[in-house]
């Protein structure tokens, strides 16, 4: 597989934005950055105007169905492959998602490094040998040390995954924590500082990655 890093853009609820920051963390090393989509409306812009090699979509998000419609009227969009994730293993979902046109599934307890890693790298692959993929920029999942070894700035991107990863976890944290707080509650104003400062944060490792 190529070092060029991916973007992939995700919508869904927070027990699968959980399961996929934990499962950033467990990866020592590799070459996608998943990030997390705020709303419906966030994912349309962004998936419009910004360059995706895939989408993780919670099938059971209440605007899961808008946006694939959104993505069978855009051309652009429609050339992201979709990853379904599905609550349960229930054939509702699956033919749901198969009828979306979805790449490959994967079911929430499923959800770990290694499968997360296999299922982007599916649906990218299959994209590509249907009609070409986009090329993004990058949450990291596993290379082998050999493969790391042999990177010119292997320590670099070792560094900017490990603060990558713990800015993703520290995000979603705070967004579980937010769910749980009245807004009235004192700390949710500084839950909503937490989430500030990760986005600076992230927005300045981007930069830092492409300069």
């Amino acid at each position: 597989m190529s070092t060029t890093s991916s973007q992939v853009l995700f919508l869904g609820e927070l027990p699968f934005w959980l399961k996929i920051s934990q499962s950033v963390v467990e990866a020592p090393a590799g070459s996608f950055e998943i990030h997390r989509s705020s709303s419906l409306r966030d994912a349309i812009r962004r998936l419009v105007n910004e360059r995706w090699q895939a989408l993780l979509l919670d099938f059971s998000h209440p605007s899961a169905q808008e946006l694939l419609a959104a993505r069978r009227m855009h051309t652009g969009i429609s050339s992201i492959p979709v990853v379904a994730l599905l609550p349960i293993a229930d054939p509702r979902f699956q033919n749901a998602a198969d009828t979306a046109g979805a790449a490959i599934s994967l079911v929430l307890s499923d959800v770990n490094s290694a499968s997360l890693q296999h299922a982007v790298i599916s649906a990218i692959g299959a994209n590509k040998n249907r009609k070409g993929f986009r090329k993004g920029s990058s949450m990291q999942f596993p290379l082998d040390s050999q493969s790391l070894e042999r990177l010119p700035s292997a320590k670099v991107a070792a560094i900017s995954h490990a603060i990558n990863n713990l800015l993703c976890v520290i995000n979603a944290n705070a967004d579980i924590l937010i769910d749980q707080l009245d807004n009235a509650h004192n700390a949710s104003r500084s839950v909503s500082q937490i989430k500030k400062a990760t986005k600076s944060a992230a927005d300045l490792m981007r930069l830092l990655k492409t300069s």
